[in-house]
Parts: structure tokens; C-alpha cells; sequence
């Protein structure tokens, strides 16, 4: 028999040409499928409206906030009181459901990403909800434009032929910002986890053979245990903060007992507190305009403080607590400043009232004038809606003219119940925070040398 028509066993010859390479880009059905339902949960309409929702919340807790700081600075602080223990509780509230709809997107995207980067023409195209989100983030940003165009007029060009409302601008401010915060990450997520063009060969792929998929770290594996630590978060990846600057730092931290952790993390918290109290208590000493700084640096120390808690694996809902403990802790800060440089400075004296000033939101203010020397006080009367113009009534005021005059001595128990409040949330969320996650990390071998 011919050799060249004969197989090795004598069997029939091999095929000729062979058959073409397997396509390296073939997306399995249930692939295809699973990246639907991920990307269909990330772009519902449902979770749209919920995001809408919870933005006109936050809108309307901050306006609840700045009316009660208004209401503060006008000395009516029944009304201040009110509006704070309505806003406290709804912004709880608010960024708990925040922390439940961002997570529950989270873990979709989690999955997602992984499952696109191993098969990147499973992505659907889903042009409707693209559609959809695109447009409202993008009416989003316009509005953003106008809040904070509105609010930079507000605050240096005023309106109506009257001074700019420094709370008015702030408000418009603020609001701006929640828009953008709002609006970016929906067009992001509308414009993201789109089919490519053209995808290049996987690496290690050849002819007939499947793409080599990049495996995940060993469970057991120190970087394997760590992605368990932080899976509730919003990356499995290493959250950053100050001490990973330093590997000696990381690895004292991570080799502290639990005792040691709670003394250290307790230590740090009652160092935010007394920075804010620092800012109440110094600048009258020497300068007003000091506070802004002090407030600044305790707002610096306790965002550094919540980024250790997180690196060290706290849960998402001792984080909202700790939030809400350090805007009492700031809130302390400015309004004993305020208390305590009028009660140290103040003088009592005749006033007269020059005019009075009764906007749509807010109370009525007047501007008074000292009958002895004439001096017209920059600073206006706050509450002052039975007075008329003219009339003559004593006030506390400030000879410095640095903070709003009164009708009585500063009695400092709106920023004490602040700062008791505050920093009680702090301390305790602090320390069960850091408690839990050293519960977390001993579970995983994650304390002393498994670090």
C-alpha cells in the first residue's frame, strides 16, 4: 500500500486542510444571559427613581439643616431644636437607605466587571435605559449649573437690591454639589460595560484551545483573606488610608491586641473632639476669623479617622453613626464659639432699631444702632418680629461687632448638648467599629503575623 495515502495504523488517512481555530471570542449562552441580568439590575428604571428619590431627600434634610442653623443665629432656638431633631433622624434614614441601594448596585458591578473582562462582547446593548439615565444625569448637570450659578450670585451680588444671604448661597451650594455628586455616576454607569469594537486575542490563547482566564487569589492566601475582609464594601480592593504610607505603621496596627486597637482608636476620637473644642474655645482669645481653620483641621483629623476605621474592616453601618457624630461634634464647635465669644466680650447697652428685615424663609432680623455712641452694628438683632422701627430696647453685643447681639447672656446649652451628643455618637461608634473589624479580622487570621 502507498505510504503516503496510508495512516500511522493503517487506518484512513488524516483530514486535509484542518479545521479552522475554535473563535476565542465565543460567549457561551448562560454568559451572555448572566451579563443581561447584572447590567439590567445596574440600569433598571426602579433603581433610577430610588436614586432620584433619595437626591430630593438629601436636598431637603440639608434645607431643614440651614433653616435650623438660621433659626439659631435669629436666637430662636426652640425652633432650631425642632428642626434639628427632624433632620438627625431623616438623614439617618436617608443614608442608611443610601448605603442599602448602593450596595445592593455594588455587588452587581462586582460580578459584572470580571465577567466583561473575560467575555467583553457578552456586554448588551440595552440602548433604552442608556438612554434613560444619560438623559436625566444629564439634566442633572444642568441643573447643577444652575444651583451653583444661582448661589454665586447669591453670595456676591445678593438680589433685589439687598446684600447677598450668605445662607441662601450656601443652600444653593450645597444642593449644586448634591446634583453633581448625583448626576456623575449616572452617566458614568449609563456610558459604561458597553460592547468594544474590537477585541484582541486572549493571552495564552492558541489554535484549539480556550482563552486562559486570570485566576483570583487562593482563599486561603493573605491577599485572598483580605478581599474577605473588605467584601462589603464597594471594591474588594485595599481601602486606602493614612498608615499604608508606612509598611511599619500597617504592620503595628494590624498586630495590636483588642485591647490595644480600642485604647488607640478611643485615644484618636476624643483627639477630634478636643480639636473641636479647641475651635470653640480659642479663637475669641485671639482671633474670629481662627475658627474657620480649627473647624477645618478637626473636619481633616476626623475623615483620616474614618478612613482608618474603614481599612481596618468596620461595617457600612457604623460608618452613617460616625458621620452623623462628627457633623454634632463641628456643629459644637462653631455655635460655642459664637456663645462664648459674645458671653466674654458682650456689653449691655440701648439700642435702637434702624430697620427690620422680614424675608420669605427665615425669621425677621433688624438692624440696630448704639444710642450711646451711634454706632451702627453690622451684626443684626434676630427675632425682633414685636419691634418697630424706632423703638428702644437693651441689648448684649459684642463690641468687636464679630457675632449677632442678644437680649440675654449666652447661656451655652445648645453647643453643650451638641457636644455631649456628638461626641458620645463619636466615641462609642469609634469603638464598636473598631471592635467589630478586629472580630472580622481575627475570624480570618488577619491579626499578629497572618496580617
Amino acid at each position: 500500500m502507498d505510504e503516503r495515502t496510508s495512516g500511522r495504523g493503517g487506518g484512513e488517512p488524516p483530514f486535509w486542510p484542518p479545521p479552522l481555530p475554535t473563535d476565542p471570542h465565543a460567549v457561551p449562552p448562560e454568559t451572555a444571559a448572566r451579563a443581561e441580568l447584572l447590567l439590567g439590575r445596574l440600569l433598571s428604571p426602579l433603581r433610577l427613581l430610588g436614586h432620584m428619590t433619595l437626591a430630593v431627600g438629601f436636598a431637603l434634610v440639608s434645607a431643614v439643616f440651614f433653616s435650623s442653623v438660621e433659626f439659631s443665629a435669629d436666637g430662636e432656638t426652640d425652633d432650631a431644636r425642632t428642626g434639628l431633631l427632624v433632620g438627625l433622624p431623616a438623614l439617618a434614614v436617608a443614608t442608611w437607605l443610601l448605603a442599602l441601594l448602593l450596595r445592593s448596585g455594588h455587588r452587581a458591578a462586582a460580578e459584572l466587571t470580571p465577567l466583561l473582562r473575560a467575555a467583553p462582547l457578552a456586554a448588551p446593548s440595552m440602548p433604552g435605559r442608556r438612554l434613560l439615565w444619560g438623559a436625566v444625569s444629564v439634566l442633572g448637570l444642568l441643573f447643577t449649573l444652575v444651583c451653583l450659578g444661582a448661589g454665586a450670585r447669591e453670595a456676591f451680588a445678593g438680589s433685589d437690591g439687598e446684600p447677598g444671604d450668605g445662607l441662601v448661597a450656601a443652600a444653593l451650594i450645597v444642593w449644586g454639589l448634591l446634583s453633581l455628586a448625583w448626576s456623575v455616576p449616572g452617566l458614568v454607569r449609563a456610558l459604561r460595560h458597553r460592547r468594544p469594537r474590537w477585541v484582541p486575542p486572549p493571552a495564552g490563547w492558541a489554535s484549539g484551545q480556550p482563552p486562559v482566564e486570570s485566576a483570583l487569589p487562593p482563599p486561603d492566601s493573605p491577599e485572598g483573606r483580605r478581599r474577605q475582609l473588605y467584601a462589603n464594601y464597594r471594591s474588594t480592593a485595599e481601602p486606602w488610608a493614612l498608615s499604608r504610607l508606612s509598611a511599619r505603621a500597617s504592620r503595628w496596627i494590624g498586630g495590636l491586641s483588642r485591647w490595644g486597637v480600642l485604647l488607640l482608636s478611643a485615644l484618636l476620637c476624643l483627639v477630634g473632639c478636643g480639636l473641636a473644642l479647641l475651635a470653640a474655645v480659642l479663637p475669641r482669645r485671639s482671633d474670629d476669623l481662627l475658627v474657620w481653620p480649627l473647624l477645618a483641621l478637626t473636619a481633616g483629623f476626623l475623615l483620616l479617622l474614618l478612613l482608618e476605621i474603614v481599612h481596618y474592616g468596620s461595617r457600612a453601618g457604623f460608618l452613617v453613626l460616625f458621620v452623623l457624630g462628627g457633623i454634632c461634634v463641628a456643629i459644637m464647635g462653631w455655635q460655642g464659639h459664637q456663645e462664648l465669644a459674645l458671653r466674654d466680650r458682650g456689653e449691655w447697652a440701648t439700642a435702637e432699631i434702624v430697620s427690620k428685615r422680614s424675608p420669605a424663609r427665615g425669621g425677621t432680623t433688624c438692624e440696630v444702632r448704639l444710642v450711646d455712641d451711634g454706632r451702627l452694628l453690622s451684626q443684626r438683632l434676630a427675632s425682633c418680629e414685636r419691634e418697630g422701627i424706632g423703638d428702644r430696647l437693651p441689648l448684649y453685643y459684642d463690641p468687636r461687632d464679630r457675632v449677632a447681639p442678644a437680649r440675654e447672656v449666652p447661656t451655652l446649652a445648645l453647643p453643650a448638648g451638641f457636644g455631649g451628643v456628638g461626641g458620645s455618637v463619636l466615641l462609642i461608634t469609634t469603638l464598636a467599629s473598631v471592635n467589630d473589624g478586629h472580630t472580622r479580622r481575627r475570624r480570618l487570621d488577619l491579626v499578629g503575623r497572618g496580617a
